[in-house]
């Protein structure tokens, strides 16, 4: 008999993935704490010896206030982060799509907060010989002047914060990339070597992301103060001077004179370099411990998150039946690593029957099924843009209402029977006569001549009609639009075939590469394991629905591959050999998972197709379209 499932509701899986993030974040915020903790040491290097490195007193404020800028930007990775990379058609569309919205705001709001308050920090902070005070009160003038100096370290980490927020939407630092995982070769299963820690990982990448900040704090501060020394300080200086004059009740004249000359530039910059190159430096460990933790499989403890669950099984069907991709695409990656990795908890899946909602074993293959039959949907729609899903239902609807008796003979006519000699009494049975000499006259052997004349003459001029539009062209993309195109400025407005590729295999407007390649494999594994572990034998009712999807699937992605046209725009592609132009690599991936899980099955139940319900051509079909493999051959 089947264990048992408890009659109590499984537990939603975000219960399960919730403390396990929470943990993750708390370990990725002790790193950056520290790294706080180093920046305090450094900012008051200034004051006694020992207070500078005492954690209690001056030095722990200002850590936990340095804290509170990193945590600016950790809420905003944890509000904004999503899993997959940005798919869009072209560089346009990213930027008009994702330009003027209220995410875009946000980040450039939290990276300007940040800033401001570690500059803030750091202004209240230093000496009164550095001459960062708001006021600045000469011996040739009696009165208060408001003092420049600060006013030019506030701008310039605003400015740093622009270009860090440029930064984070250009290279979309708000995706977490999940593994896709592929299906396991014999080679593979011996040479498995434990993967490394993301302390490892982050240790590895300090030298590098602390060059990276160093180069990027110089080339802010340079053009920066450019600007400024240019004429921007003319710009910025009124609402200071309100602001310090209004705001902050500093007893100033109505007058707010620019100062004529311009204060030492040298050691504010030297200031800024220094001080910018410690803030670009923590917002990239921020990011960087951010992706690292969060990417980690969803495992606790070395087991599937899933397992402390009084219905393991159910809590785990919750996320992947969950509308949120987040939380699916968690759920999928676990049911990945159980179905390859946990034999033990895999048995579960197969011995389940009694299930509310129908089999645990049929409901996980009809889920995962999903994400392949949407993968083969969007190859339908990139193939004929016409398609429509719910037009191939209404077909099979047609197809499957099927009288029964054939009709053998038309229809009769709702016309009085004549015979064929009677001669036309009414006027519209003569007014029939003469329409139909008349036709019969327009189908004679000499108007079908004349048809085949205006047709050869209709495609001629085509044909001319469209060598003028090649040589157009060609025209244009030999002078100054070529030019364009083929410079910085003309990317955005490029035709990428990758791109193309992409928004069709793997789905938009986040990739779901992941999701479907894990699903392939979590297929692929229970499928083949069944042999051995399915003690009730209805994994074999699904073999042969799966196989066919794989096979409709690998043949579809192999068609809308070789139909991609590659545009004269795309350089990056055209410059690459021409065997390898129409090689992408994310559908490479998601080919290889079809071909590789279709390869599997196929071996593990090659002698038993013919009993499962399957054509000996379809049979012959699926071997042809997983021929590619190195090993396929053998496969009989």
């Amino acid at each position: 008999m089947p264990p048992a499932i408890p009659v109590q509701a499984p537990r939603p899986y975000r219960d399960f993935v919730t403390p396990v993030l929470h943990k993750r974040f708390t370990n990725a915020a002790v790193y950056t704490l520290a790294l706080c903790w180093g920046i305090s040491i450094w900012q008051g290097r200034w004051t006694h010896y020992l207070w500078s490195w005492f954690p209690v007193g001056p030095v722990g404020v200002r850590t936990l206030l340095l804290f509170v800028s990193a945590l600016i930007i950790y809420i905003l990775r944890i509000a904004q982060y999503h899993i997959g990379q940005r798919n869009t058609l072209g560089g346009s569309e990213t930027f008009t799509k994702y330009a003027f919205t209220a995410r875009t705001v946000i980040i450039v709001v939290s990276y300007t907060l940040s800033a401001f308050l570690f500059g803030e920090i750091y202004i209240w902070t230093q000496p009164e010989s550095r001459k960062l005070g708001y006021t600045d009160q000469g011996k040739n003038y009696e009165r208060l002047r408001l003092n420049e100096r600060p006013m030019f370290l506030r701008y310039m980490f605003v400015v740093l914060a622009l270009v860090q927020s440029g930064a984070h939407l250009w290279r979309d630092y708000d995706k977490i990339e999940f593994p896709a995982i592929a299906p396991k070769t014999e080679q593979d299963a011996a040479a498995t070597a434990p993967a490394s820690k993301p302390r490892q990982i982050l240790i590895q990448k300090l030298s590098p992301l602390a060059q990276n900040a160093a180069i990027w704090s110089g080339a802010v501060s340079l053009v920066g103060a450019l600007v400024y020394i240019l004429g921007f300080r003319y710009v910025i200086w009124p609402s200071y001077y309100s602001w310090a004059r209004n705001v902050l009740m500093i007893s100033l004249s109505k007058s707010r004179p620019l100062p004529a000359t311009l204060p030492p530039f040298a050691p504010l910059v030297g200031m800024f370099i220094a001080e910018g190159t410690l803030l670009f430096f923590m917002w990239q460990v921020i990011n960087t411990t951010f992706d690292l933790y969060m990417s980690q499989p969803p495992l606790k403890n070395g087991k599937p998150i899933t397992n402390d669950s009084k219905d393991p099984n159910g809590s785990l069907l919750k996320g992947l039946k969950a509308k949120k991709d987040t939380i699916k695409a968690v759920a999928l990656w676990e049911l990945a690593l159980i179905t390859d990795s946990f034999p033990e908890r895999r048995k579960t899946v197969y011995v389940e029957i009694s299930r509310k909602n129908g089999a645990t074993l049929k409901q996980v293959v009809d889920i995962c099924l999903s994400e392949v039959r949407l993968l083969i949907q969007r190859l339908n729609m990139g193939l004929d843009p016409q398609y429509s899903p719910k037009g191939d239902a209404e077909k099979s609807n047609q197809i499957q209402s099927v009288s029964l008796v054939p009709q053998i003979a038309p229809a009769l006519k709702d016309a009085p029977i004549k015979g064929p000699g009677l001669p036309a009494t009414t006027t519209r049975e003569k007014l029939g006569d003469v329409a139909g000499d008349f036709a019969k006259s327009l189908s004679s052997t000499q108007n079908g001549v004349k048809t085949r004349e205006y047709f050869m003459k209709g495609t001629s001029e085509l044909s001319q009609h469209l060598q003028k539009g090649v040589e157009e062209v060609e025209a244009r993309s030999s002078g100054v639009y070529y030019n364009f195109m083929a410079s910085p400025f003309g990317y955005p407005f490029r035709h990428s075939l990758r791109r193309n590729a992409n928004v069709v295999v793997a789905g938009a407007p986040y990739s779901r590469l992941s999701i479907l390649c894990n699903a392939i494999v979590a297929l692929t594994n229970l499928t083949v394991s069944s042999i051995l572990e399915d003690e009730y034998g209805r994994m074999q009712d699904e073999v042969a629905q799966i196989i066919r999807v794989f096979t409709e699937a690998l043949k579809l992605l192999d068609q809308y591959m070789e139909r991609l046209n590659i545009h004269w725009t795309d350089f990056e592609t055209l410059a690459r050999p021409e065997a390898e132009r129409k090689k992408v690599a994310e559908a490479e991936q998601v080919r290889e998972a079809l071909r590789a899980g279709l390869e599997k099955i196929l071996r593990s139940f090659g002698e038993y197709l013919t009993g499962l319900k399957m054509s000996r051509l379809e049979i012959t079909e699926a071997k042809k379209v997983a021929s590619n493999g190195p090993e396929m051959a053998l496969v009989r």
